[in-house]
Formats: C-alpha cells, sequence, structure tokens
C-alpha cells in the first residue's frame, strides 16, 4: 500500500510540475538499508507549496501533530493518504545546540530516481539526509546505516557534503563530516 500511495502522489505531483523528491524511510529503503518504510516524507521546493496544498486537500485527510522544538520548517503539511501518513516539508529547518540547519533543496539536492509503474519518483540524496539525521534526535542508527553505505559504495556528491558544513552546524557533526568527506576524497 505505501508504494502503491507514493506512486499515486508522485502522478499528481509530476502533473502539476512541482519540484519534490522523497526522503527518510523510502529513500533508505530504495538502497537497502532499511526493510519497512514508516511512512512517505516528501521534501517540495517552497515556490510550489501552494499548487503541493491544493493536491493534498484533494487526496487525504490533513492532520494535526503536537509541536515540537526540533523544527522551524516553514511550510510542513500532514496528511492520510490511502491510510499511509504523508509528510510534506518545504524550507525544512532543524534547530539544534549551535542554531539552525536548514536543508537546502535545490536541483542538486535530488541525485537520483526510482520508477513504480511508470511513474517517476525524485530521490532525495543520502548525504543530506546522513546530515540532518546527525541533527534529528534518536536517529544515530540512521546515521551509522548511511555512513556506513557511502563508506563501502563511495559518492558521487561530495559537494553535498562540502556544502552542509558551510551551515551552522554543531562541532560534532562538523567533525563527522569532514572525516567522512576526508575519506571519500582518497
Amino acid at each position: 500500500m505505501m508504494f502503491e500511495t507514493l506512486r499515486y502522489i508522485g502522478e499528481k505531483l509530476n502533473h502539476e510540475g512541482v519540484k519534490w523528491a522523497v526522503g527518510a524511510s523510502i529513500l533508505l529503503n530504495h538502497y537497502g538499508l532499511v526493510d519497512s518504510p514508516s511512512d512517505i516524507d516528501i521534501l517540495i521546493d517552497l515556490e510550489h507549496k501552494e499548487k503541493v496544498d491544493n493536491i493534498f486537500k484533494s487526496l487525504g485527510v490533513g492532520e494535526e501533530k503536537g509541536k515540537t522544538t526540533t523544527y522551524l520548517t516553514k511550510y510542513f503539511g500532514e496528511y492520510k493518504v490511502n491510510n499511509v501518513d504523508v509528510d510534506i516539508m518545504g524550507g525544512f529547518i532543524i534547530n539544534h545546540e549551535n542554531g539552525q540547519y536548514e536543508y537546502v533543496f535545490d536541483e542538486n539536492s535530488i541525485t537520483s530516481s526510482m520508477e513504480l509503474d511508470g511513474i517517476n519518483i525524485p530521490l532525495a540524496s543520502l548525504e543530506d539526509w546522513y546530515v540532518a539525521y546527525q541533527l534529528i534526535p534518536n536517529r544515530d542508527y540512521k546515521v551509522e546505516i548511511i555512513e556506513n553505505y557511502l563508506l563501502k559504495h563511495g559518492t558521487k556528491h561530495i559537494d553535498l557534503l562540502k556544502r552542509a558544513m558551510k551551515q551552522e552546524l554543531p562541532d560534532h557533526v562538523k567533525d563527522r563530516i569532514s572525516k567522512l568527506v576526508d575519506y571519500l576524497s582518497k
């Protein structure tokens, strides 16, 4: 049901020309890093938030979640589509002990895609999620599995890691990214 729903959503977003990509557990599942995605997390270009809002109002039931101090995302929508939880994020911002990190979502952030019954599903980069997961509480396991994957398979997107290091990040996160970049650059 999860991937049928993603295909359905993808068809609608693509038809409307929305710049979007899937991240989080669907992305990790695509690379064989997790078995069962828990929900669908979609990143969007903020310029398309009205289109996205209209699409999702017609597709699913909006849900409300309690406030959190972890995120200051500029556009956030929670929906239930075909009984699948879907989170939409535009201007994804994560608070951390040294300030805020804004997930840069642009044409460079979409590094691959998958096809579901003829529908193209753009995928966010593992590199960007490697950084984001280091800032989200209780995601150590996901950081480890992405890091191990990148160490084993390398990356064509080292520039995304370097771009992230230019932002306000805790020293331990910058150090970890820097060590990975150094290793991958050899």
